[in-house]
């Protein structure tokens, strides 16, 4: 897949989740989603002894509840309505923040 395609499917799941969101209740919302690739090598003695790589695609997810804020973070695999339902909840029972 390119890196291109990768890119429009987590601008969709950023998208499903900010939707999800305003039908769980939110009065706004909003959403990041993000990927890194890491590669490393060890060396020891002047000998490489391993390598590794990992992928990931996370996301992020601040809900608006009133003046009441909640956010939550997840892998980009996770189900939006999920999240969106816990965020939603969490907000509703934190503290109104006068400056939202």
């Amino acid at each position: 897949m390119t890196d291109t395609l990768d890119a429009a499917k987590l601008t969709d799941r950023v998208a499903a989740l900010v939707e999800a969101a305003k039908r769980a209740g939110a009065d706004a919302a909003d959403a990041v989603a993000v990927r890194g690739r890491s590669a490393g090598v060890s060396v020891r003695l002047g000998k490489v002894e391993g390598t590794e790589s990992s992928e990931s695609e996370d996301v992020s997810l601040r809900v608006f509840v009133g003046q009441r804020v909640a956010s939550v973070s997840a892998t980009a695999a996770s189900d939006p309505k999920a999240l969106a339902e816990r965020a939603v909840a969490m907000a509703k029972v934190s503290p109104e923040d006068p400056f939202q």
